[in-house]
């Protein structure tokens, strides 16, 4: 594979609570190739989305990239400028948010939002810019699209709406779009259709996706490769095939067995397996491995010693002292 389109290295974002400091992303690594589709599953909470707005240089101000570099096309995004950032966001990286609604202006029309990216960074003048616009709601399936520019975002349905945030991700041909759990507050139909469309659209703009969801359907379907996050670190990191056929960590297991299937009839009185306990306090971590509380293979090292992550089988990387080599 040619040279990653995003490379992050040991990335730690904390945020100063009343609690004390809360570790959210804990020593992440990641690489996105060009044209890759790259899952990011994980529980609430597991820094899933931290990890995207850090990428973004959107953290709120009470938190901060402490550490770590974030290699965009070879510039560090950790360190960048705020003047450098306008330039890559909603240009080069675009970013689709789980609800369209806190992300679109309620009192701006869907044409004039769209044209805005358009205008700012591709130049155009406000004609040409809405009329662009129109082509890209036609092309992510909006019917009608002359007539929904004059719309506002409450007048569309929320796969609508979606629709219309992914006509602005693609206004300026990005090279990496980072969709942030897109379809979780859509109905199981539109789910598909978005995600269809999302992937069809990459396909046809050449671009590397990350894609953030709780969700294994999801990925299973989408995904080029996944990477498993629990309590800020990345646990778990493989091409899909090899990780649904064979998962190494204990919680990749443990998410697997906690997803119902339709060829599987359970007995009444049987329930579905569940992960017990919760995840780790991130402004209190135990030392050693932070799944240790939850894990039914724990041993004596784990509650000592933080297992790195290293690749246990080709392409295959795992955290665990289960498969130390």
């Amino acid at each position: 594979m040619s040279e990653d389109v995003l490379s992050i290295r040991n990335l730690h974002t904390h945020f100063r609570t009343e609690d004390g400091v809360v570790k959210s992303v804990r020593g992440v690594d990641l690489d996105i190739g060009p044209g890759e589709v790259v899952g990011l599953v994980g529980e609430s909470g597991s820094g899933k989305s931290v990890t995207a707005h850090s990428i973004m240089r959107l953290i709120p101000s009470s938190g901060r990239i402490v550490q770590g570099e974030i290699l965009f096309e070879g510039e560090d995004l950790a360190h960048a400028s705020v003047r450098q950032m306008q330039k890559v966001r909603g240009n080069r990286i675009a970013m689709i948010f789980q609800e369209p609604m806190t992300s679109l202006n309620p009192v701006l029309r869907i044409g004039e939002q769209v044209a805005d990216v358009l205008r700012l960074h591709r130049g155009l003048s406000k004609a040409q810019a809405l009329d662009e616009a129109k082509n890209l709601l036609g092309r992510v399936g909006i019917p009608d699209p002359q007539a929904r520019l004059a719309n506002f975002p409450h007048e569309l349905s929320g796969g609508q709406r979606q629709r219309v945030m992914i006509a602005t991700a693609l206004a300026c041909r990005p090279k990496l779009i980072i969709a942030d759990e897109p379809t979780t507050a859509l109905d199981v139909t539109i789910q598909a259709q978005i995600l269809d469309l999302l992937i069809d659209l990459k396909h046809d703009v050449g671009c590397s996706v990350l894609l953030i969801t709780h969700d294994l359907g999801v990925i299973s379907e989408t995904a080029d490769r996944v990477a498993v996050m629990y309590a800020g670190q990345i646990v778990e990191f493989a091409e899909v095939a090899a990780l649904f056929d064979e998962p190494l960590h204990p919680y990749t297991l443990g998410l697997m067995r906690s997803v119902p299937k339709l060829d599987e009839d359970l007995p009444e009185d049987r329930l579905l397996p569940v992960i017990g306990g919760v995840v780790p306090n991130l402004a209190e971590l135990p030392d050693g491995c932070a799944f240790q509380t939850r894990c039914p293979h724990v041993q004596p090292r784990c509650r000592i010693e933080e297992p790195p992550l290293r690749e246990a089988r080709p392409a295959h990387k795992v955290r665990c002292w289960l498969h130390d080599a």
